[in-house]
C-alpha cells in the first residue's frame, strides 16, 4: 500500500507583492488515510512585526469554510491548528467521498489578500464480487465500498451486455457506494465478463471474468424418475391386456 508523503517544500504558492501563501499539493488518500493540508503565510521583505493577519481559512469549493483562524475546534474527523500570523493546518482523519475536491486556503491581511489551491482525491483498489444464487438463470456481481458512483457494465466477448441487466445502487452513511448487478437468461458454460465503469474517471477500476455452470443434477434427477414412473405404468397396462 503506498501513502502520501505530505512534505509542505511540496507546495503551490500565490504572490501578492511580497507576501506569499503557500499550500501542500495536491494530496491523494489511499484506502481512506488522514491527510493534511499546509496553509502558509510567509514575507518577503522580512517586516513581520508590521504585518497582520485578518483572516485565514480553508474553503471547499463548495465555498464552504472548513476551519479558520477563529474556528479551530475539532468536529468529527475535521481538525485544525492555526500558527497566528503564519499557517493554519486542516486535518481530515477519515476522508470520505464526500471530501474530495478542490480546498481553497483564502488569506486577509494588512498587507492585502490572496489564495491558492489544492485538490485532494480518494484512491482505494476496488474489487468485484460474484454472488452465487443456485437455481437460478442469472449472474449477479457486487462492487462494496466504492468513493466512486459508477456502473457495472456486462459483456460477452465483444458484445455489451448491459442493456439486458438489472442494476440497484445504495449510497452508506460513509458516502461510500454499493453497486449489484445482475444478468438474466445468462447461458451455461459461457464467459461473461463483469468491469467497474466510473464516470468521473471515464474508465474502468475493477473488472471480473466468470464461466457460467449451471446445476442441472436435479433437474435429470426429477425427469428421470419421471420417467420410470410412466414405464411402469405402461408396462402394467400392456401385461393386463395380454391377460384378458
Amino acid at each position: 500500500m503506498q501513502f502520501p508523503v505530505l512534505l509542505f517544500i511540496s507546495s503551490v504558492s500565490a504572490v501578492v507583492g511580497m507576501m506569499s501563501v503557500q499550500v501542500t499539493k495536491p494530496v491523494v488518500s489511499y484506502c481512506h488515510q488522514a491527510i493534511t493540508l499546509h496553509c502558509n503565510v510567509s514575507l518577503s521583505d522580512g517586516k513581520d512585526r508590521e504585518f497582520q493577519v485578518t483572516h485565514l481559512s480553508w474553503i471547499k469549493e463548495s465555498n464552504k469554510t472548513i476551519c479558520s483562524e477563529s474556528k479551530t475546534a475539532m468536529n468529527g474527523s475535521i481538525h485544525c491548528q492555526y500558527m497566528p500570523n503564519k499557517q493554519l493546518v486542516l486535518t481530515i482523519a477519515h476522508p470520505k467521498s464526500d471530501d474530495i475536491g478542490r480546498y481553497i486556503c483564502k488569506l486577509r491581511s494588512s498587507h492585502g489578500h490572496t489564495s491558492a489551491n489544492t485538490n485532494v482525491t480518494l484512491e482505494c483498489p476496488q474489487k468485484i464480487v460474484q454472488i452465487n444464487e443456485d437455481g437460478k438463470n442469472r449472474v449477479t456481481c457486487k462492487v462494496e465500498r466504492s468513493n466512486h458512483d459508477g456502473r457495472i457494465h456486462w459483456f460477452h466477448g465483444t458484445v455489451n451486455l448491459t442493456s439486458q441487466a438489472t442494476q440497484v445502487i445504495y449510497r452508506a452513511a460513509d458516502g461510500s457506494y454499493t453497486v449489484v448487478s445482475s444478468l438474466n437468461n445468462s447461458s451455461n458454460w459461457k464467459t461473461y465478463n463483469c468491469s467497474y465503469w466510473v464516470p468521473q474517471l471515464e474508465q474502468y477500476i475493477a473488472s471480473k471474468n466468470i464461466v457460467m455452470e449451471y446445476n442441472t443434477q436435479s433437474k435429470t434427477k426429477s425427469f428421470s424418475s419421471d420417467s420410470c414412473t410412466g414405464l411402469v405404468f405402461c408396462l402394467c397396462l400392456l401385461w393386463t391386456l395380454i391377460q384378458q
